[in-house]
C-alpha cells in the first residue's frame, strides 16, 4: 500500500440556478496548513484566494474530528475568516474544510488532508523493532536514536534528524524529523553526525552487507550488495499502511537491525524542492567522494533484493545514518 501523501481537493461550485441572479465567485479558495502536525497542536488557519466579490464574504470551517461547523466570519461581519483549531489527540488521517459564501453568489469550498503524528515508539510508525534497543542521545538537540551493533560497527537504527542550515524536513514539516529524519546534501552530511559518530564510508557499508549475507561473501567498494536489502529493511507501517510494498523476491528480515524504511529523496532546482521515491526508495549518503562534484551513495528499491551503489551530485538530498567512531 502506498504511503499516505498530502491531498488537496477543491470543490466544484454549486450549479447555478438559471431562475436567479446567483453568480460564481472568482478566484480559488485556499488556506495554508502543514501536511503533518503533532497531536494537540494549536493552528491558526486563514482563508485566501477569493477575488470576487471583494466584500461581504463569510467563511465557515469543518474539521473531520468534530461534528461542529465553525462560522468564523458572517457575510456582514468583520475579520478575515481566520480559525484557531486544536488538532486531535490521536494519530491518523484527518481533513479540514473551509467554505466561502456571499449573498447572490454560489458558495465554494476547499478541503485539505492532514496527518496527525507522534514520534513515540510504535505510534506513527510501527514494526521497526526498537523496543528495548540501546540508544544514544545527541547532546546538541537532545534527540535520541536507537542503535544496533552489527558487522563489527555500531549504527544508528534511525535516520539522522539533526537540523543543519542546509538540511530539509520531510515535506518541510519539522515534526517529521524525529520520525523520518532529515535530508542532507553530501557536504552537510559529512559534518552532521554528533560527536563520537561519523558518516559511514562505503567500506563500512560493505562490512554491514558482508554480515547480512554471512556466507563468506566479501563485498567491495562501489559494488552492489546482492540479496542484502531484506536484511536491512523493516516491515514497517505508517499510520497503519505498509511502507514497503510486498514483493516475493525481497525477503524482509531486518537481520541487521538497521530498520530501513522508504522515505525517498529530494531534488532541488531554483530553490524549489521535490520529494521523490516515497515508499519506493531508501537512499543514504556515504562519506566516499567520487570526484569533486559527486559522491557514492547506497540505496534500496522496493522490489529489488540488492542494495545498490550510486554516484550522485553532491547537491542531491539523501538520508543519513551515523556509525560510531
Amino acid at each position: 500500500m502506498a504511503m499516505l501523501l498530502p491531498l488537496v481537493l477543491v470543490s466544484c461550485h454549486n450549479k447555478k440556478d438559471d431562475s436567479t441572479d446567483t453568480n460564481y465567485m472568482s478566484g480559488t479558495l485556499t488556506f495554508s496548513i502543514p501536511d503533518f502536525v503533532g497531536k494537540g497542536e494549536t493552528l491558526t488557519l486563514t482563508p485566501t484566494g477569493i477575488t470576487t466579490p471583494t466584500s461581504g464574504i463569510g467563511y465557515s470551517w469543518k474539521p473531520s474530528w468534530s461534528s461542529t461547523r465553525d462560522t468564523t466570519k458572517t457575510k456582514d461581519g468583520t475579520g478575515d475568516g481566520s480559525w484557531d483549531c486544536t488538532t486531535p489527540s490521536a494519530v491518523g488521517e484527518y481533513t479540514v474544510s473551509c467554505s466561502a459564501f456571499a449573498d447572490d453568489y454560489s458558495s465554494t469550498s476547499a478541503t485539505k488532508t492532514i496527518y496527525v503524528v507522534d514520534p513515540t515508539i510504535d505510534s506513527t510508525v510501527s514494526g521497526l523493532g526498537f523496543k528495548d534497543s540501546p540508544f544514544v542521545t545527541d547532546s546538541r538537540d537532545g534527540k535520541t536514536y536507537f542503535t544496533t551493533t552489527f558487522g563489527g560497527n555500531t549504527w544508528m537504527r534511525e535516520n539522522l534528524g539533526y537540523k543543519t542550515s542546509g538540511s530539509i524536513s520531510y515535506f518541510n514539516c519539522e515534526i517529521m524529523d524525529d520520525i523520518f529524519g532529515r535530508y542532507y546534501t553530501w557536504n552537510d552530511a559529512r559534518t552532521a553526525c554528533p560527536s563520537g559518530w561519523h558518516l559511514p564510508s562505503d567500506e563500512e557499508f560493505c562490512q554491514l552487507a558482508d554480515s547480512v549475507i554471512a556466507d563468506g561473501t566479501i563485498f567491495t567498494k562501489g559494488e552492489d550488495f546482492k540479496n542484502a536489502s531484506g536484511g536491512m529493511m523493516a516491515n514497517a507501517y505508517f499510520l497503519g499502511s505498509r511502507m514497503w510494498e510486498y514483493w516475493p523476491q525481497v525477503n524482509i528480515t531486518n537481520k541487521s537491525g538497521m530498520s530501513v524504511i522508504p522515505v525517498g529523496y529530494v531534488t532541488a532546482r531554483d530553490n524549489s524542492y521535490t520529494f521523490k521515491g516515497i515508499n519506493n526508495y531508501a537512499v543514504f549518503w556515504t562519506s566516499s567522494s567520487y570526484d569533486d562534484g559527486t559522491a557514492l551513495l547506497r540505496f534500496i528499491y522496493v522490489d529489488e533484493p540488492d542494495v545498490h551503489s550510486g554516484i550522485m551530485d553532491k547537491t542531491f538530498y539523501a538520508s543519513v545514518r551515523c556509525v560510531k567512531d
